[in-house]
């Protein structure tokens, strides 16, 4: 994916259901419906989990993602939130605009 951010402020990881769709991850009955809500208001998603999601190498296996229509007026694929941040020990460097992980620090 292109455009992908991250949000310290987002509770969990969401991706934009037009491109996850072009790579075969779709809605299935026993999918888990739930709704998210933040500045620009409140949404469906359907939580899926995943085999793994990697970002900048780092790897994370059997992890749930929220899908929604993402339509919040700027073009992006998706959301990194606290979910993921939180288990790779990721640290956002705002002087240096780097984010880094401290999972090898101990």
């Amino acid at each position: 994916m292109k455009n992908v951010l991250i949000d310290t402020g987002s509770a969990s990881t969401i991706f934009k259901l037009d491109t996850v769709e072009e790579i075969g991850l779709i809605a299935e009955a026993d999918d888990t419906v739930g709704t998210i809500s933040g500045v620009g208001g409140s949404e469906y998603v359907f939580l899926k989990k995943i085999d793994s999601i990697e970002l900048n190498g780092l790897q994370i296996k059997d992890f749930t993602v929220d899908i929604g229509v993402m339509d919040y007026g700027i073009e992006i694929d998706g959301i990194i939130g606290t979910d993921f941040l939180m288990k790779v020990r990721g640290v956002v460097d705002l002087d240096k605009l780097l984010f880094e992980s401290r999972l090898k620090e101990g």
